[in-house]
This record gives C-alpha cells, structure tokens and sequence, in this order.
C-alpha cells in the first residue's frame, strides 16, 4: 500500500513533487550528507571557533578586571594625593602662621629698639643739657668771681670816702644787674 500511494501522489496532476524511490534515497543521502558536513564542521570549525571565542571572552574578561584594578589603584592614588595636598596645605598654613609670627615678633623687637635708642638719645640730650647747665654756671661763677676781684680791687685801690663809696656800690649794682640779667 505504501509503494501504491507514493505513485499515486506522483501521479495526481496539480503536484510539483512526485514521491518516488529515487526521491527519497536523494533526500536520504542529502541528510546524510548534511549530517556529515555539520560533524566535520564542528571538528574542524566549532571547537577552534568556540576555543576562540573562550580565549576572547577570557581576554575581555581579563581587561575588565585590569582595569577595575587600575580604576581602584586610581582612586587609591587619588586618595594619597588629595591626603598629601592637604597635608601640604596645613604644611603651608603652619609656616605661613610661623612667618606672621616671626615677623611679629621681627616688628615688635625693631619698635623696641627704636624706643630704647630714642630712650638713650634723650637721656644723652638731658645729660648734654645737665653739662651745659653745669658750664654756665660755673662761667657765671668765674664771672662773679671776676667781679668780686674787681670790685675788691676798686675799693682798696681808691680811697673811699662816703661818695666815692656810693658810687662804687651803685656802679657794681649796675654791673651785677647785668650779670644777674645773664643768669
């Protein structure tokens, strides 16, 4: 019955394909055909093809992880300069604090010295002022002294009789008034 309906197909008219022996051995031998490309060819191309894509996938896989590496060796260096920085800047905060200081202490020290040597110039004037002082006292004194002598001198040299006496006073009086004028 089946050889009977296999040429009954191919016998109906409006049918393209006509089922015969000869049609079915070809499809037998296409499939087997078929079958043994895709075994050679997953010898010879699937394995070398899926070792490929392994190694690749391997290699990919390794550069993500490399890089996850990096970025983290990164950050970490990031961490490090950034800490470093601002070390840097407490560094820079601390000596710039000491200069102010220094110069502080620098200004104060000047003012200081400038007030004692304003100090010892008016005390080197004051003493130089007491020295003068003591200089015309003592000239004022050897002028009195001078005229003391002279005085002296003109009352023994000329005999005093009482107007000679009254000039002598008024005219030492005069001369004194004028050393007192001095004094």
């Amino acid at each position: 019955m089946n050889t009977s309906f296999i040429t009954v197909l191919a016998a109906e008219p409006g049918r393209i394909i006509g089922f015969d022996m000869q049609l079915l051995w070809d499809l037998g031998l296409q499939w087997i055909s078929t079958l043994i490309i895709i075994v050679i060819l997953s010898k010879l191309l699937f394995k070398p093809m899926t070792e490929f894509l392994e190694k690749r996938k391997n290699g990919i896989a390794k550069d993500i992880d490399e890089a996850r590496a990096s970025k983290a060796d990164a950050v970490k260096l990031k961490g490090q300069y950034d800490k470093k920085l601002a070390e840097i800047q407490v560094e820079s905060d601390a000596i710039l604090k000491e200069a102010r200081a220094k110069a502080l202490a620098r200004e104060e020290q000047i003012i200081a010295e400038g007030r004692a040597e304003a100090e010892a110039i008016k005390q080197k004037a004051l003493n130089d002022m007491k020295l003068e002082q003591e200089r015309v006292k003592d000239e004022m004194k050897q002028q009195m002294i001078e005229v003391s002598t002279l005085m002296a001198s003109k009352f023994v040299a000329v005999s005093l009789d009482e107007q000679k006496h009254n000039e002598i006073i008024d005219e030492i009086i005069k001369e004194m008034g004028d050393v007192q004028w001095l004094n």
